[in-house]
């Protein structure tokens, strides 16, 4: 029987279909080795423009005080987990991506899973209806995804965030996994519970939100 060929597919810029995403450094060993290194580069995602106009002896007190509730010796992250809209799920990603490799507790809150969340933003910002994401630090408004990355690429973002304590595990609130919100036990997710002061009538329940979620008992 004979062998069967084998074919050999080389492919010798497999990044030039992706040039904003993508940085590459080519080698060669001999001119026999062909290696490419892929990183991903997240200044193509950011307003270079905010980020050249940002004084790297920036301080807490350089921003504007805008604080959350129970924001005044925390981190607050408004954020939104619905993927309609791509470049604002990516951009809300992308912080927690940072704010998490710093190891610091912070606080989450999806707009998407409650509309509180949502609102008290808007109250916050001057009734002003922006999206996510948006940091605070200590009770001062820090800014969206641009000014964030900005200020990480400079290293102040991490001057603002001394002091925050950090994680004491790694691993994700065994109750709610992280998301912060469980169902709510009393109308099992449906919003809806039988009043027995009204013959047996469906109400709507007071202790769940408008998608029958309560806050995580345990983490919040």
């Amino acid at each position: 029987m004979k062998s069967l060929p084998t074919l050999v597919f080389q492919v010798n810029h497999p990044t030039n279909h992706f040039p904003s995403q993508l940085t590459t450094n080519t080698q060669h060993d001999n001119g026999n080795m062909f290696c490419q290194n892929i990183s991903f580069d997240l200044s193509n995602d950011v307003d270079h423009e905010k980020i050249d106009t940002m004084d790297e002896n920036k301080g807490l007190s350089d921003f504007e005080y805008k604080c959350p509730p129970g924001g005044q010796d925390a981190v607050i992250f408004y954020t939104t987990s619905l993927r309609g809209i791509r470049k604002t799920f990516e951009d809300c990603s992308m912080i927690r991506f940072l704010v998490e490799s710093f190891g610091i507790v912070y606080y989450e809150r999806d707009v998407s899973l409650h509309i509180a969340y949502r609102d008290e933003l808007w109250r916050i910002l001057g009734g002003i209806r922006v999206v996510p994401p948006r940091l605070f630090v200590k009770g001062r408004h820090i800014g969206g995804a641009d000014e964030v990355v900005g200020l990480h690429e400079q290293g102040i973002l991490k001057k603002l965030l001394h002091g925050i304590p950090l994680i004491s595990s790694k691993f994700p609130c065994k109750v709610c996994c992280g998301i912060r919100f469980v169902m709510c036990l009393s109308c099992h997710g449906c919003c809806k519970i039988t009043d027995q002061d009204s013959n047996g009538y469906r109400i709507r329940c007071p202790k769940c939100n408008e998608n029958g979620l309560i806050k995580c008992p345990v983490c919040n």
